[in-house]
This record gives structure tokens, sequence and C-alpha cells, in this order.
């Protein structure tokens, strides 16, 4: 346990994080070819979507050795529409390599995904890319990433320039090593190399003074203090999350990608390492003799069902019997075997210890964030929340009799997309996504798994409503019953509640009557009361009341005294607001500024930076539909926008 690294790859789009792993891959020997994302070859991207669209969809892990030290590396995606899948790759890693492109610097994404790490407290190795790219400037994006990222950089391998100014060698900050591409540096420009990366040594030294009493001592006393000490040092600094050590080369022809590696060994933690948080807070975590349970972080309808499952105790053995600490209905499930991945290629292993990823195929009915334990010591695990999907299309087949197996593809890509939801009201299916690119590859997916033609709706925006103030509500319902007038009575109060968490109902009158109007609010709480559901509301059921058993009049007088609490406090109608980010040609801000005002949008910043003009904000996200194409109208193809959800607001 204490020589296995697990360890996540994150960064904005295009950035090359699916081009490390693919080195990653070759330079550990686990594939004997280098893949590439634009020929469609990436081993990590093998899904059909992601090798037709040159995109990262899902997450892929895959189990490599370095040394004497087992890696365990997983591939995420670098779109903001598929937030989710990074999400819950964060809650079963240890450490996170951000890959941060050396021409751009750092992106929108990079600070959206930073965010997510460092709420998660994870520990961070930065490698900034693309240094053979024209326009590549290390020092300043090694500055972006101090100032930008709120941490405190440090030069772990610092990159080394020939007398043109090109990339042509690494040098190690802590040892003083060397890497020149090509031949030898010339004479005269040794002593600057030699300066420089003795300026990164000594900044070393300085970081880890203030975080190691010896370390201090050794540098009052003017004594040299040797790597191996100056590196433990650090890496205590690391864990503890006082430092972020910074890494450069250019993946895409190997260069500083060993370097990267022995950092990770180096640096992130191994199991015995961990601290008791997320989940590694239960009881007996890391312990390979308690009794086993582990987290089911991803399922994935791929050929077949595959469950990946990050050991947290105990050992899983095939054969042995499991069951979900959180629904423990349906019995227990057998596992049939464990697999160790390679992205969509595996090796059959008998079983798996603590801090192990592991695939466990066939269809056991488990759902992410579903936790497997022994039986006999059921436990649960904790877990993301995902956010709720923004916008809506809808699937429309031609024949009725298609609706059925277009509606069972979506539904199966909806239990391996947490953010993915799926409704069928009779011969059309209602998918709700995270953005228009997501429902695009949901289309595409959902076409080829069903092997059926369909419609696709232009999107539309999820709206909510919500409440202004507390208030309460009553109403009666009559109805003449055999001759007998009867009668229904119910009272209730309402509440606004901060969060905007989905209303809840609280049933304080007793009796089945209660019952009966309980069950009438709710389905009424799901669809509001004029164009969506209710939410960031509390509901209490005060009392229901009359001299019949009518249901449909119990029903009749709940939803009466809901709507006249309603009126009394006063509806809100929300909708779905974006974050956005705008990067286009200086010459092109002033169109771009104008586009966004016609939108509702409300630019909080305009600066200008290596790469143009970036402008920042937020808009309503229905008045940002299709804005892609009309920003690269407006830049001649030069702009890019990364936009994001900001949650819900009033509608203009």
């Amino acid at each position: 346990m204490d020589r296995l690294r697990t360890f996540g790859i994150v960064a904005h789009i295009d950035a090359g994080k699916t081009t490390l792993t693919e080195r990653i891959l070759f330079d550990t020997g686990a594939q004997s070819w280098v893949g590439s994302v634009d020929d469609g070859t990436a081993a990590m991207d093998f899904m059909p979507a992601e090798r037709t669209r040159g995109i990262s969809i899902a997450s892929a892990a895959s189990r490599v050795a370095w040394g004497e030290h087992i890696l365990q590396v997983v591939d995420t995606p670098g779109h903001v529409d598929f937030v989710a899948e990074v999400e819950r790759c964060l809650r079963v890693i240890d450490g996170v390599v951000v890959v941060v492109d050396a021409v751009r610097g750092v992106e929108s994404q990079t600070r959206a995904v930073w965010q997510q790490t460092v709420a998660a407290g994870l520990p961070k190795l930065v490698f900034v890319n693309k240094l053979d790219r024209p326009g590549a400037d290390y020092k300043a994006v090694f500055r972006e990433v101090g100032e930008e990222l709120d941490c405190t950089a440090v030069e772990l391998v610092v990159p080394l320039l020939d007398e043109s100014g090109h990339f042509s060698g690494l040098g190690d900050a802590l040892t003083g090593s060397v890497q020149w591409f090509e031949g030898q540096p010339e004479a005269e420009l040794v002593p600057k190399l030699q300066a420089d990366l003795r300026a990164a040594h000594e900044r070393l030294v300085e970081v880890a003074a203030d975080h190691d009493d010896e370390v201090m001592a050794a540098v009052v006393a003017g004594d040299a203090v040797a790597p191996e000490r100056l590196r433990a040092a650090l890496r205590h600094a690391f864990l503890m999350g006082g430092l972020v050590p910074v890494l450069a080369g250019a993946a895409l022809y190997n260069r500083g990608v060993d370097w990267l590696l022995d950092a990770v060994v180096a640096f992130f933690p191994g199991v015995v390492d961990l601290p008791a948080r997320g989940i590694w807070s239960v009881r007996g975590a890391g312990d390979g003799a308690s009794p086993f349970c582990g987290l089911v972080f991803k399922v994935q309808h791929f050929e077949q069902v595959w469950n990946y499952v990050r050991v947290v105790r105990g050992r899983v053995v095939a054969g042995t019997e499991v069951v979900r600490g959180q629904r423990q209905q349906g019995g227990p499930a057998v596992v049939p075997e464990l697999w160790s991945m390679r992205a969509d290629r595996h090796d059959v292993v008998a079983s798996a210890g603590p801090g192990e990823i592991v695939v466990i195929p066939g269809d056991l009915g488990w759902r992410t964030g579903d936790t497997v334990c022994d039986p006999a010591t059921p436990v649960v695990l904790s877990f993301a929340k995902f956010p709720a999907p923004v916008l809506a299309v809808t699937f429309e087949p031609e024949r009725a009799e298609q609706v059925g197996s277009v509606y069972a593809a979506v539904r199966d890509l909806a239990i391996d997309d947490p953010t993915l939801r799926v409704a069928r009201e009779y011969d059309r299916i209602v998918v709700r996504g995270m953005g228009e690119l997501h429902l695009e590859i949901v289309a595409d997916m959902a076409r080829s798994r069903a092997g059926v033609a369909f419609r696709v709706s232009k999107p539309w925006v999820d709206r909510r409503e919500t409440l202004m103030r507390p208030a309460t509500g009553s109403a009666e319902a009559h109805a003449m019953i055999a001759g007998v007038e009867q009668v229904a009575r119910c009272e209730l109060a309402v509440e606004p509640r901060p969060g905007g968490e989905p209303a809840t109902l609280i049933v304080e009158a007793v009796g089945p009557m209660a019952t009966v109007a309980a069950v009438g609010l709710r389905a009424r709480l799901l669809t509001g009361s004029r164009v969506g559901a209710l939410h960031g509301v509390q509901v209490r059921l005060v009392a229901v009341g009359g001299d019949t058993h009518a249901e449909a009049l119990v029903e009749q007088a709940a939803a009466k005294a809901l709507e006249d609490a309603i009126s009394r406090s006063g509806l809100v109608e929300l909708e779905p607001w974006v974050s956005f980010e705008v990067l286009a040609p200086a010459a092109s801000s002033a169109a771009v500024l104008a586009d966004l005002g016609s939108r509702g949008g409300e630019v909080g910043n305009l600066a200008a930076g290596r790469m143009g003009a970036r402008l920042t904000g937020r808009a309503p996200l229905a008045r940002m539909l299709g804005y892609v194409t009309r920003l690269r109208s407006i830049t001649k193809g030069l702009g890019q926008v990364v936009i994001r959800p900001a949650g819900f607001a009033p509608s203009k």
C-alpha cells in the first residue's frame, strides 16, 4: 500500500491531458504504441463518440508500473458539460496533476477544476505543457499559477532555453540534474543555465525551511541540505497543502514526462499517508484485515456493465457476496470477476485490497455513489452531490413502437451519468442535461445503441419557481355524494428556504386523509404552479379534516390550500444563469461586448491578456444558446468561450 499512487489528470479542454496520459502509458510499458487524440487512437478515449469528436467525454482509469511503484491513473474530461465525471473521480483519487497550456496559461476551466480539488483537500502537482509551441511563456505561466490559483508555487523542474530562445532542455531544481534534448548547450550559455537552476534550488530550500525546523537550522548555519532531506521536507509541506510543485515539458514529444512520474512517486501519498477524511474517514480505512467496503464511483454500459470500485478497507475476492450499504433490498450480489483496467482493456485479478481500483463486471443493480460491503458489516461512505440539469430536449422516433428501445438506451446512459435525466411522455422522450454539447453527445450515443433514428427538438431551459415570504393557506372542497354534501378541509403553511433544493413536505397532520393529501401535494410540488417545480420551499401540512373519505375531495382541498398559500406568499419564476469567459482578439472586443449586452449579459471584468481580450460575467442561459456560432462569426473564428452553470435567478 505504501507503493501505490492514485492520481487524476485534470485541465482545461485542449491543454493536453489525454496526450500526457498516452505518454505515461507508453513510458511505463502499459502499451507499445503512442495514441493520438487527433487520429482517434488514444487508448484512454476509447468510446466511439470520443474518437469521433476528439475530446474526452468519460473518465478512464489505467493501472501501470513505474519502477517499484504501482500508479493508478485517471484521465478526466476537460469540457464543463462533463463536470460530474471530474467530481466523482476527485472523490476516489489521492492527488491531482493539473495540466496548464504554456501558451494560453491558466484558463477558466483550470480555475474551476482547481477549486474542486481544493474543496476535496487534494494535493496538486502542476505540469506546464506545450513548451514546444510558438508563444509559450513559462515564466508568465508560472506567475499565473501562483497568483490566479492562490497557491505557493515552486519550480521543481526548470525549462532550459537555447541561445535562440527555443525549449531545449530541462533542469531538476532538487538535484541539479539536466536533460538536454539534442547535443550540448553552447558554452557561453552554460553559466546562465546554471544560475537559473541554482536560483530555483535556493527557492526550494527557502520554502522547505518555512515548513521544517531542521532545514531552517541548516540554512541558518550555512550548511547544504541533501536532496533527499530537502525532498522529504517538501513532501511533508506538499501533503499538508503548503506548496504546489511545478514541472515543465512537452507531452507531445515525451519531454518531461519521466520526471513528472518521478515526482508523482516521490510526492503523492500512498494509502498509509492518507488523512481521515472523505471515504477514508470510515473506521478501518486502509486496513486490509478489516471487513470489506468499497465505493462504486462510476457505472458504465460499455459492451457490458462495468462497475468501477475503489476498495477502502478489507479485501474483495471473486466469488464472494457483497451488499449495498445504502439499499440492501434485492439481497447480496456475488462478485463474478475482478478486473484491473488499462483503459478499455483489462486483466483478471483474484482479489483487491485497500486503495486499489477495480472493475466488477455485470449488471448488479449498482449506481454511482453506492457503497458495497461485507454483508455482516454494512456501512455507507460519503460521496458527491451532482448539480441538477438545466437544459432539456425531446427525442421523437418516427414510429411509436421505436420509443421503447430509444428510452431504454437513454435510461442506460442516465445510469452512467448522474447529471442526465430522462422521462417518457407518451411517444416522446424528455432528456435533461448540462449543456448543448452534453445533449448532442447523448443523442448520438442513443442512436448508436438503439439503432433507431429520431428527431431532436431545439433545446429549452428548465425553469423553477420559489416563494417570496412565509404564508399559510386553507381550503375546502365540496361534493354531493348519494344526495349528501361531503366536505374536505386542508390547512398548510409554506416557507422559503435557502439553498435552492427541491421543495420538501413535512406532514404534521395524522390519519389516512393526511396520507392522501400528502401524496397529492408531493406530485404538485414536482410540477409547480406555472413553469416548473418548486424549489427552496418547505411545506407543512398542518391539518386535514372533513366528513368524507373520498380521495378526490381530499386531494382537491390540498391543492386549493397550496394555491392559496402560494398566492399569499408570492410566486417567483427562476431561470438558470451561466457564468461565461470569452477570449477574443482585441480588435473584436467591442463587438463581443455589445453582443453580450444584447443577450442580457452582465460583464463583470474586461481585461487584456497574452491571448487578447478576456471578458467574464454572467447571463441567462436561454439567451446564450447558440452563442458559440455567433462568437465565431464576430471574431472570424478566433474567439473562444467557456460557459458553466451559475445557479438560478429571477427571470427578467
